[in-house]
């Protein structure tokens, strides 16, 4: 019997909920007995029931705060290690206190894990330079997987108006402002007409660009949208220093598989989501300079190349069968 452990689920859309789907799916195909427990708060995680927890022969926790707050038990525990949560960190000088003062404790935890699984190396090498000795018999680096269920490889002629789109909550290291920026320049040094969609929870606005904010949309109106646009950005910052930084960018596979390549920055693990000119683009900024490059060494052909390379690399590398094998392995099946 397996707990399966998440901070985010429906109704709540986002990466977590997606990857806690994604899962869920994979578990039921291996027949995997499991009972699902979405938590809001550390509260949540220590109130759990001692004896409730002694049933489980494993846990696997999609974030893994509930493994730093768990009651003691004996199951096997299985961490998906997204990256941000290691930094111990919160804008609230509460929970950053608190997170301060129970860092080795949640590092001893994890290196009594059974398994944990960072989505990026960049998330493991950072979990490690806070503290964790890396152990290869226990920590696994295993990028992300999507249900490539829906796909189809979606060509789109780079004669058309150029589409963008990026999809991503509202919050600073997201980096909406730099995705504007772009497009706002690449309007001018293309002289092109540039549309740029944006899916979050909040309108965009621009006196040099037209923005299509799409409010909180289904998965199914995401996708469409995905679909719909030339490429998908995801200019995310490094900010470590406040708590946050891009562990791998799932959005990129969910994208992927749509046949939409991915443009981001060499942050975080983005480097390891996008594979430079050949499933993406990564640039090391979003100067006048760089802009222009890249822009001048794009044109028809290329971009239908990398279109394919993106789509037939997701479907082969990023579908929901290696996280099948990895699961077989991992639980005995």
């Amino acid at each position: 019997m397996l707990l399966l452990t998440t901070p985010d689920y429906l109704p709540k859309l986002g990466g977590l909920t997606s990857h806690t789907l994604n899962v869920e799916k994979v578990l039921k195909e291996l027949g995997v007995e499991y009972e699902l427990f979405q938590w809001n708060s550390y509260l949540d995680i220590i109130r759990y029931p001692k004896t409730k927890l002694a049933k489980f022969d494993y846990i696997l926790n999609i974030h893994s705060g509930f493994n730093m707050f768990m009651p003691s038990n004996d199951a096997k525990v299985i961490n998906f290690v997204n990256g941000a949560e290691m930094l111990f960190y919160s804008p609230s000088p509460m929970k950053k206190f608190v997170k301060v003062l129970t860092r080795k404790f949640g590092l001893r935890r994890m290196a009594h894990a059974y398994v944990n699984i960072f989505i990026s190396e960049f998330t493991f090498k950072k979990t490690c330079s806070k503290g964790l000795r890396g152990d290869y018999s226990r920590d696994i680096i295993f990028p992300m997987m999507v249900d490539t269920s829906h796909h189809k490889l979606n060509l789109k002629s780079l004669n058309d108006p150029l589409k963008f789109i990026c999809v991503a909550r509202d919050v600073p290291h997201k980096n909406f402002a730099g995705a504007i920026y772009f497009c706002e320049l690449l309007q001018e040094i293309s002289g092109r007409p540039v549309e740029f969609i944006t899916v979050t929870n909040k309108k965009f606005e621009s006196s040099k660009i037209a923005i299509r904010s799409v409010i909180n949309p289904s998965n199914e109106q995401r996708d469409k949208l995905l679909a719909e646009a030339h490429i998908n950005l995801l200019f995310s910052l490094d900010h470590s220093h406040v708590g946050f930084f891009e562990g791998f960018g799932q959005i990129v596979q969910e994208a992927g598989c749509l046949g939409t390549p991915s443009l981001v920055l060499s942050t975080g693990g983005l480097p390891e989501s996008v594979h430079d000119e050949d499933t993406g683009w990564v640039l090391n900024d979003l100067t006048e300079t760089s802009i222009k490059n890249w822009w001048k060494g794009m044109n028809s052909e290329k971009y239908e190349k990398i279109s394919r390379e993106c789509y037939q690399h997701t479907i082969d590398s990023h579908d929901l069968k290696e996280w099948k094998k990895l699961f077989k392995t991992v639980l005995g099946k």
